[in-house]
């Protein structure tokens, strides 16, 4: 209660998660063996030794509202050296209720995330019990017996799904048990999506019979994702008429159950399903609450299913991957399927922790075991499909916002393609130029790298942005901006001095408008936003909906700080926008960078660290200047000047000598003052001073001489004066290039004089 005599929105919340454990302990007591001692205390591990007790102690504790005990219950249960997965599925078993008091544990409670561990011990358990071999043939059997045991063993068959269909196939081509084949297809038919692929997979069986009864049960299950397979049959003049007739019949019964038109072959069916899995539908997803998934294969030596287990993450890659090369065995010239396939293999390698802008073979990330074990880069892909399909995987990407897919497929245009390639007004050469407003910096710079190299003679749609993009580059220094958001000026000072304790360069405004105006003006370091729910003018929804309107922004991470008030708004936000998390506003450090962290995560964003700027710089410097020596393609140098002079401050000394050979190029008095500058400050190295006077003469011999009398006179100081030969040297050098019109060589030889 506070001094106004209200109960706040907060103290409200926790006492109605009180009010929810206190009801769990009366209603859900516990009812595992092993109840805890009276006076037992966390801490007396010789009393809490196996996993039976220490389960009770954690519930027993938990629905007293003793959360310190229980965590340290949990602590010791999930440490437990004899801790096994299915036998801690039957102890959960024991407590009918126990599901229930996690499930309120996890939603309600400080110690959620010892319950969600708990909770996900027992979805291991109910997973190994699923694909348990013995299990499964032990249900088989229950199908021959009698009424209430088939009904169980069908419906403990459909509880294993994917991983009953192998034996559940092997049963049907053992000519031994024809007496189960009429229950085993009841069966089948009763099975859930995830039994799909590796039926649409069994179709490749020998016996026609067992393919029958797979068609008949594809067709009753009723998923789309069986339909290109299905069609496949359909089409294949190899296959007996009654087996076609079938396919074809199971394919209108899935659409009629299904209520989605799948009109088209066979190959225009794998291309739709080999997209569904590019976009990680829900239809076709493996099931994210496990770690692995399995990628389902026809063994033809062994006459039976395989499955490969594969990172969860990569799943719906492969077999984007494997729909794809499904509509190319049967429509070789499909464009389309190419770009996909190309498209999804880079996904599947950076998600394997590998970095698709390389060819490396000796480069490696997480095993995929779908994969032999020699097996090129996904860049060698892209390079040898050449610049068409790689042009339409960026097309994929730029529409997607994959930033990802788009370096895999600019690094291949950059190696592959000349300005023919890169550029023209065909519909599928735009992406390339569309790359130079991508979300993603590093995106927008190496796309402006690609077309800079390529040296393009005649104008085209988009080229006033390539140099501007590399003058971006230049001066790139990986400093993260993070732009803060809050009417409450209070909470917005206490925000951005949290974010400036771990390193971000913070800009706040208490206007949205005026915020996101000098994100514009910095998007090049933008790493996020932090806004408040308490936006009114214009409201939360409406400036999100603004900011994601703007191409540039429509990634950019997002934290709402969130009014207890409007959670349940920021919660239907953040279910439609993935780049969007919310936390309380009134959230402590750890709470507001674990939020930040994640949505980071989430967006995909690529973030440059040191190095990787450092060689973005002087990949951006050598392009302009192959620009400014060739003299005679579309892009106008000079609008870098600004970003090369900054450059010559730079700590790096292959960056400032590089910078100066560029600037050696441009007309302009300022370029060959800032060389000068450079080569004539005692400060520097040497050998920097060294360069930078040969860069002054290149732009003197380009240029003539644009110094002033002061410059002059103090470079012919040094061509005269200067200690270090070689650097008298360079300064003479320069001097001669500069060809001023006064006779400075008479006082430099006079200047030797012996009297």
């Amino acid at each position: 209660m506070n001094d106004t005599g209200f109960i706040s929105p907060k103290s409200i919340r926790r006492i109605c998660v009180m009010l929810a454990i206190y009801v769990a302990a009366a209603v859900f007591p516990p009812s595992v063996s092993g109840q805890p001692a009276e006076g037992r205390s966390a801490g007396n591990s010789a009393a809490a030794t196996t996993v039976d007790s220490l389960f009770a102690d954690f519930l027993h504790y938990a629905r007293l509202g003793r959360f310190t005990a229980a965590e340290a219950f949990a602590e010791q249960l999930l440490d437990h050296p004899q801790l096994e997965a299915t036998r801690f599925l039957e102890l959960a078993h024991g407590d009918r209720d126990s599901v229930n008091t996690l499930l309120i544990l996890i939603k309600n409670s400080s110690i959620g995330d010892s319950a969600t561990r708990v909770m996900e011990l027992i979805q291991k358990g109910e997973h190994e019990n699923r694909k348990s071999g013995d299990r499964i043939r032990a249900n088989i059997e229950n199908l021959g017996r009698g009424p209430q045991q088939e009904f169980f063993g069908q419906r403990a068959l459909a509880e294993s799904g994917e991983y009953a269909i192998s034996y559940m196939v092997q049963a049907l081509l053992d000519t031994d048990r024809s007496d189960l084949r009429p229950r085993l297809a009841t069966a089948l038919s009763r099975l859930g999506r995830a039994a799909v692929t590796p039926m649409t997979m069994a179709l490749s069986v020998p016996d026609s019979d067992v393919r029958m009864h797979l068609i008949r049960a594809l067709g009753d299950i009723g998923y789309a994702h069986a339909a290109p397979y299905l069609a496949k049959v359909a089409a294949d003049p190899d296959m007996a008429e009654e087996t076609r007739a079938a396919s074809a019949d199971a394919i209108a019964r899935i659409v009629a159950r299904s209520g989605r038109a799948l009109a088209g072959t066979a190959d225009d069916l794998f291309v739709g399903l080999a997209e569904s899995y590019y976009r990680d539908d829900d239809a076709v997803r493996a099931d994210p609450s496990l770690d692995t998934a399995n990628v389902w294969y026809w063994d033809r030596a062994d006459r039976g299913l395989r499955a490969v287990v594969v990172p969860q993450r990569i799943f719906s890659a492969v077999m984007a991957m494997r729909c794809a090369d499904e509509a190319l065995q049967l429509n070789p010239n499909r464009a389309d399927a190419i770009a996909l396939w190309l498209a999804a293999n880079t996904r599947r390698e950076s998600l394997l922790g590998m970095n698709v802008e390389s060819d490396d073979p000796n480069e490696t990330g997480d095993p995929d075991a779908t994969r032999p074990s020699v097996f090129p880069r996904a860049l060698y892909f892209t390079q040898a499909a050449g610049p068409r399909y790689a042009h339409l995987m960026l097309a994929r990407a730029v529409r997607d916002r994959d930033t990802v897919v788009a370096l895999g497929a600019i690094e291949a245009l950059r190696v592959t393609a000349g300005a023919t390639s890169l550029i023209g007004t065909e519909d599928y050469k735009q992406p390339l130029v569309q790359a130079l407003q991508f979300p993603d910096l590093v995106v927008r710079i190496r796309a402006a790298l690609a077309l800079g190299a390529a040296l393009p003679r005649s104008p085209f749609a988009g080229d006033q942005y390539v140099v501007p993009q590399l003058a971006v580059a230049v001066t790139l220094t990986g400093e993260d901006l993070v732009v803060v958001v809050d009417p409450n000026q209070a909470n917005l000072n206490r925000v951005m001095e949290i974010l400036r304790s771990i390193g971000f360069t913070v800009v706040g405004d208490t206007n949205f408008f005026r915020a996101l105006e000098r994100a514009r003006g910095d998007v090049q370091s933008l790493r996020g936003l932090f806004v408040s729910s308490n936006l009114t003018d214009p409201s939360l929804d409406d400036a999100l909906r603004q900011m994601r309107g703007e191409f540039l922004f429509s990634k950019t991470p997002v934290v709402v700080l969130t009014n207890p008030e409007h959670q349940l708004a920021v919660d239907d936000l953040v279910g439609r926008d993935r780049n969007l998390e919310g936390v309380d506003g009134s959230a402590n450090d750890d709470a507001l960078i674990n939020a930040f962290t994640r949505v980071r995560e989430r967006s995909g964003q690529t973030e440059p660290n040191s190095d990787d700027s450092l060689s973005l710089a002087l990949e951006a410097v050598s392009t302009l200047r192959r620009m400014a020596s060739d003299g005679r393609s579309t892009f106008r140098v000079g609008e870098a000047e600004s970003a090369l002079a900054s450059a010559l401050h730079s700590s790096d000394e292959s960056l400032q000598t590089a910078a100066a050979s560029v600037l050696a190029f441009l007309a302009a008095p300022s370029a060959q003052q800032a060389v000068a500058d450079l080569a004539m400050y005692e400060v520097n190295d040497t050998s920097l001073r060294i360069a930078a006077f040969h860069s002054l003469a290149d732009s003197a011999k380009r240029n003539g001489n644009l110094l002033s009398s002061d410059e002059i006179a103090a470079i012919v100081e040094i061509a005269r004066d200067e200690d270090d030969l070689t650097l008298r040297t360079a300064a003479s050098q320069a001097l001669g290039a500069l060809n001023i019109a006064t006779n400075k060589a008479s006082e430099i030889i006079r200047s030797y004089h012996e009297g």
